[in-house]
């Protein structure tokens, strides 16, 4: 169906961002990643699928583009930013893009942000990218008990954690082994 709406309307936005959703959780990667670039040129103000087609980047070796990705990615969430300071989805994702950029401290106040703005606690995708970025920076225990938290509540999407590369450094903890069983 993804298809047919591209071909019936080239410019789709919507069709393309759940095209490459949906084939990155397939682990497409080559396929995800053009489309998640398409998305970026048909909205120039979209800093989503920029940050997103870091993942499958990165995976396929092209290190230069994920990295300019991110970068690019990161700008267009600041100047989202700047019309809505606790915009929680920019300050989330661009908040893992820089982590992965090595800023540490813009990471974390910009996932603190987030979690600070959230009214209640319960979006399962702010707390499944604040998992993203307690992984990216090495607090293990603060990303798995997100996660769980979200499995508590329902989340279930183990093809997405499976291929998220933002969880690398939890692959070879029990706990995560453990969590991902509970997601089969």
């Amino acid at each position: 169906e993804y298809l047919e709406a591209i071909r019936q309307n080239p410019q789709s936005y919507d069709a393309q961002y759940h095209y490459a959703r949906v084939s990155f959780q397939m682990g497409l990667d080559e396929q995800s990643a053009e489309l998640f670039r398409r998305c970026a040129e048909l909205q120039p103000e979209d800093f989503q699928c920029l940050l997103l087609s870091e993942v499958a980047l990165t995976r396929l070796g092209r290190k230069a583009e994920a990295e300019e990705a991110c970068r690019e990615g990161i700008r267009r969430a600041e100047r989202v930013l700047e019309l809505d300071p606790n915009h929680i989805r920019a300050l989330t994702i661009g908040a893992g893009a820089l982590a992965k950029l090595g800023d540490r401290a813009r990471a974390l106040e910009w996932v603190g942000r987030a979690v600070a703005g959230a009214a209640d606690g319960s979006d399962v995708s702010l707390t499944y990218n604040a998992a993203c970025v307690y992984a990216l920076i090495g607090e293990k225990d603060a990303a798995i008990d997100l996660l769980e938290t979200n499995i508590a509540r329902g989340f279930g999407k183990r093809d997405w954690v499976e291929h998220d590369s933002d969880f690398d450094s939890l692959r070879d903890d029990p706990r995560f082994a453990a969590l991902l069983a509970k997601l089969s």
